[in-house]
Parts: structure tokens; C-alpha cells; sequence
């Protein structure tokens, strides 16, 4: 801390605070941010993207609100006492150009980053566009229903509502879908707790990933499974987002549930302003779901298939 102290009073030699405190910690960082980058959009595919968002935000007032302040500071106070005492004023203006252009390319990154900053606030400051979803308890108490988009948190209220009710078997997952994370998130709770998976109303999108976990599945009915391709929904953070990849580690999981080769190759093929209703045939044979039910004996009774549609 005396350090951390003695550069910010620019009581540190110049070649100390230029060199090591401004050049050589600006390098570790700017070899640093690419994998923090990384880490940070993997994460918020696979965890809380609100929660992730507001971690990269810290980062960011981290490095650019409380670090980089540091240096500029302790560097030009540097430069100031370096000309006193050594009454040389070459390295010290020299020093003092080269936090100026520093600060210009920082500017100038800055703006052209801002539809990322913007993207970011607003995931993690901003209202979930997904929260409208609830989870009951429905039928003799042993099924859970998920309905509604699915939003940030609903990985972590579905493993609450699972922790406190453990006789449950089952969920019915009625969903147009919502974030990948969330999908994913629930998919990893269904397999956790071994549950059945339905649908009485269809299941769509991100909500076909947390179907596809389910121990057996089952559609009603008149439910439809609709799949399409990924996409960013902030634009700006999709310079940073390998939706390809992204589709291609739900297909190795679409694979190990035991889906056909066939279906796999048509998972993603619908654009993502589309959708593609495979009939229930289709799902049969390709073992996407075990059976066809009635909603109403899956409520009130045992789990009949009716068999092929």
C-alpha cells in the first residue's frame, strides 16, 4: 500500500512509475483483456448474464476507474519531480507526451467501444425482457409447471422451488423461450434432479434445451418443439459472440440425450427470425420426445402414451 502511495504522490523515480507502473502493467493487462473478454461471454452463456454483465462492468471501473487513473497521476507528478530534482526535462516531457496520446487512444477506444458499454449496462442495470415467467406447483403436487419466457434467474428460483420440494418428478415447461444461459441453466437443474420433461403448450427456442434434459419427454397433444438459430439480442456484443459455436455444444448435448444423427443435421437450419415445427412423428423417430400424452391424465393420473401420432 506505501507503494501504491508513494507513485500516486509521484514520490517514485520516473523510470519506475513510467516503466513499470504505466508500460510494463498496461502490457499485462492488454495481454490479460483478451482472455478476460473471453471468459466473461462464455460465462454469461452458461451462467446469470445480469450477474456476469455487472462483473464486467467491475472490471472495467476497475481497470479504467480506479487503475489507469493511478498511473496518468502518478506518472505526471513523477515527470513533475524528476525535472526539479534531476533538472533534466527530456524523458520528463517525453514521459508526459506519451500519457497524452494514451489518453487520446484511450478516448478514441472508448467511443468506438460504446455500443459494447452501452450492451453492457444495459444487461446489467437494465430490466430482464424475459422475467415474465412463473413456476407452480400443479396436478397431485408431483409436477412443477415453468411458464413464460425464460428469463435471468429462472435456473436459480426452478433449484429453490426444487430444493424445497423434493417428491417433484417432473416439469412442464411451456415456454416461447428466452436467454440460451437460462435455457441452459434449466436444462442443468432437469438433469441435476432427474425429472421428466413435458409440454403442454410448446416449447420454443432456448426452452428445447432445457427440454431435451428431461430423463423421459413428453408432448401433449397439441404442443409443438420449435427450433431456429442463435442469435446475439445486443448488437453490440456480437463482434463477441460465436453463435456457430455456441449451436454446435447444444448439438453435442441434443446428441448425448440420444437425438438421431438425421435430426441433429436440421436442428439449426430455421433462421433465427423462423422456427422449425418438426411434427411429432419427426420426434418420435428421432427420439427427441418418449411419447404423445393427454395434459389432463398427466395432471390427474398416470403418464399413458398414446403412442405414434
Amino acid at each position: 500500500m506505501s507503494y501504491v502511495i508513494r507513485h500516486w504522490h509521484g514520490e517514485l523515480s520516473l523510470p519506475i512509475a513510467f516503466w513499470v507502473n504505466f508500460v510494463a502493467l498496461n502490457l499485462v493487462l492488454l495481454a490479460l483483456s483478451p482472455g478476460v473478454e473471453r471468459v466473461l461471454v462464455s460465462m454469461s452463456l452458461d451462467e446469470d448474464p445480469q450477474f456476469m454483465a455487472r462483473i464486467a462492468l467491475l472490471h472495467v471501473g476497475i481497470v479504467y476507474g480506479v487503475v489507469y487513473p493511478w498511473q496518468i497521476v502518478g506518472v505526471w507528478r513523477s515527470a513533475g519531480r524528476w525535472v526539479v530534482q534531476q533538472r533534466r526535462r527530456l524523458w520528463p516531457v517525453a514521459s508526459r507526451a506519451v500519457l497524452v496520446l494514451s489518453l487520446g487512444v484511450t478516448a478514441l477506444t472508448a467511443l468506438s467501444g460504446a455500443a459494447i458499454y452501452r450492451d453492457i449496462v444495459a444487461i446489467a442495470l437494465g430490466p430482464d425482457r424475459y422475467a415474465d415467467y412463473t413456476l407452480e406447483r400443479v396436478g397431485d403436487g408431483s409436477l412443477i409447471r415453468l411458464q413464460g419466457h425464460l428469463g435471468y434467474r429462472v435456473a436459480r428460483d426452478l433449484r429453490k422451488a426444487l430444493a424445497s420440494e423434493p417428491e417433484i418428478h417432473g416439469i412442464i415447461l411451456d415456454s416461447p423461450g428466452g436467454w440460451i444461459s437460462s435455457g441452459r441453466g434449466v436444462a442443468r437443474v432437469i438433469a441435476e434432479h432427474q425429472l421428466n420433461t413435458y409440454s403442454f403448450d410448446g416449447c420454443h427456442s432456448a426452452c428445447a434445451t432445457a427440454f431435451i434434459s428431461g430423463r423421459n419427454r413428453y408432448l401433449a397433444d397439441e404442443a409443438r418443439l420449435g427450433f431456429h438459430q442463435y442469435a446475439v439480442p445486443f448488437g453490440g456484443l456480437e463482434p463477441h459472440s460465436n453463435m456457430w459455436l455456441e449451436q454446435q455444444r447444444d448439438l453435442q448435448h441434443f446428441r448425448s440425450q440420444g437425438v438421431t444423427p438425421s435430426f441433429l443435421r436440421r436442428l439449426f437450419q430455421a433462421e433465427h427470425g423462423d422456427a422449425w415445427y418438426p411434427t411429432q412423428r419427426e420426434l418420435l423417430a428421432a427420439r427427441v420426445i418418449s411419447g404423445v400424452v393427454r395434459s389432463e391424465e398427466v395432471l390427474f393420473g398416470t403418464i399413458p402414451v398414446t403412442g405414434q401420432p
